[in-house]
């Protein structure tokens, strides 16, 4: 059994990235103990939770819609990458945070769901400045 997949009670759905200039803000996140690598990306569900994040963040960041079309191309660009959304970070350095999968994100964008199951936890390194899914 994998440990790194949850019970726990859904999240909100993400409905918002945040955006410094002109890309998308996204922690690095360390590959999995099998090597595979991961793709990650901030996912808000409101203006609370990405407000909180911007105010913990030294960027200038501004809220942008998560569009089914850029979740899509991500999911296809590398398929052998594990792609995630991390669900509603409080701050870039968030000691923990739950994440749910791409596609499971799309999924909930496709059926307009205003809740998502999650996936992953993932930790903060601060010596690495990244985050570790917990496997």
């Amino acid at each position: 059994m994998n440990s790194s997949v949850h019970s726990i009670a859904p999240l909100p759905a993400p409905c918002y990235v945040l955006l410094s200039e002109k890309t998308r803000i996204s922690p690095t996140v360390k590959p999995l103990q099998s090597g595979r690598k991961c793709l990650a990306l901030y996912g808000f569900s409101d203006k609370v939770p990405y407000d909180l994040f911007r105010a913990s963040s030294k960027l200038l960041l501004t809220p942008f819609p998560l569009v089914k079309g850029y979740l899509q191309t991500l999911i296809e660009s590398v398929s052998d990458e594990l792609h995630l959304v991390i669900l509603d970070a409080r701050g870039p350095k968030d000691p923990r945070v739950n994440a749910a999968t791409m596609e499971r994100v799309l999924e909930a964008q496709k059926s307009q769901s205003v809740t998502i199951a999650t996936d992953f936890s993932l930790e903060f390194d601060e010596q690495s400045n990244s985050y570790q899914v917990l496997e």
